[in-house]
């Protein structure tokens, strides 16, 4: 791999990142992409419906413009065409409600040389799994909103075609599996997580091709036992909660919940043997170490030995094109 050659323009613009960041974060947060769902409009306009100062509202919109997010004709505004889907409420692909949760992240970032003098998280651990309402719906539908941008690279690797019911664990908003059941017409799915995440859930199944094959439990997988009697079980987006040890022993519960034959997927974002690479798995370990005592990004080595612990084998890992998540397949014999 080629080493960065830095220069003292890269470092500026490393240095500075955040401003640009900051300036997404804010319009998100006051809902300026919210206020140019119907198109064009200036200023005064945009400040008006959010509720801000217009100069400062103005001198905002044109860094977005400069950033490439907005267009400028005049003094109107809009939404770059090429954004639409992700940054219009009703686009197709729309990413606010992930943005949001990435907006509540952003002091967190701002206090990370305390996080590491300190040894402890930034922000209060769990506000995201039901201790605060909203916080929890901007995590769900913003899980959601990313979910439905890497389904078409990761469904692929989710080969549930042998199976007639499958366990969520850890369900978040339950996207992936409810997707499975839509293209598997004869599979049953079982979303298990909390019950304030699982209220959430509930609302994204509504007009599903799949209603009526999907059932939701509602319990703490790291306290309880699993329900068991499943053909395979699915693991998203939540290793990354846990510590070896814990880890350790969740996924002997997985192995546990299922019958024999029947097979496990654990997904989510994995290091490499360096522990530094891919560059963005290495940061959400950082985001990790800032919002819970835990909580960190596993080596794929790390999670391949722990899946062997707990049990399975026929141990097999994918890296799907086109999405930040690996995927660790195993078998309960």
């Amino acid at each position: 791999m080629m080493r960065m050659k830095w220069t003292m323009e890269k470092l500026t613009d490393l240095s500075t990142g955040y401003w640009a960041a900051a300036a997404l974060n804010a319009a998100v947060s006051l809902g300026i992409f919210d206020a140019l769902a119907d198109g064009r409009a200036d200023a005064a306009e945009i400040a008006k419906r959010i509720g801000c100062s217009q100069p400062h509202t103005e001198r905002l919109l044109r860094a977005l413009a400069g950033l490439g997010l907005l267009e400028q004709h005049g003094a109107g505004f809009a939404i770059v065409r090429s954004a639409r889907q992700y940054l219009s409420p009703s686009g197709v692909s729309c990413l606010l409600d992930a943005l949001r949760f990435n907006a509540d992240l952003y002091q967190a970032w701002g206090r990370l040389a305390d996080c590491v003098k300190q040894g402890r998280p930034a922000v209060p651990a769990g506000a995201h799994l039901g201790n605060d309402a909203e916080r929890t719906r901007r995590f769900v539908m913003g899980m959601h909103s990313r979910a439905m941008g890497m389904a078409p690279a990761l469904l692929p690797a989710l080969d549930v075609s042998g199976c007639g019911s499958l366990l969520d664990v850890g369900a978040g908003p339950g996207t992936f599996a409810r997707l499975l059941a839509v293209r598997h017409p004869a599979l049953r799915v079982t979303l298990y997580d909390l019950e304030p995440v699982l209220a959430v859930a509930r609302e994204l199944e509504s007009g599903s091709p799949a209603s009526g094959r999907i059932e939701y439990r509602a319990g703490d997988y790291r306290k309880d036992e699993l329900p068991a009697g499943f053909d395979g079980v699915l693991y998203c987006g939540a290793l990354h909660q846990e510590d070896p040890d814990s880890a350790r022993v969740v996924l002997g519960k997985l192995f546990r919940c299922l019958e024999p034959g029947g097979c496990a997927w654990i997904v989510d974002l994995m290091l490499d043997d360096d522990l530094s690479k891919p560059p963005f798995s290495a940061l959400f370990s950082i985001t990790m170490m800032l919002t819970s005592p835990s909580g960190r990004v596993f080596a794929e080595r790390e999670v391949v030995e722990l899946a062997s612990q707990a049990g399975f084998s026929e141990l097999e890992v994918s890296r799907p094109a086109g999405s930040p998540y690996r995927v660790v397949k195993g078998r309960k014999r």
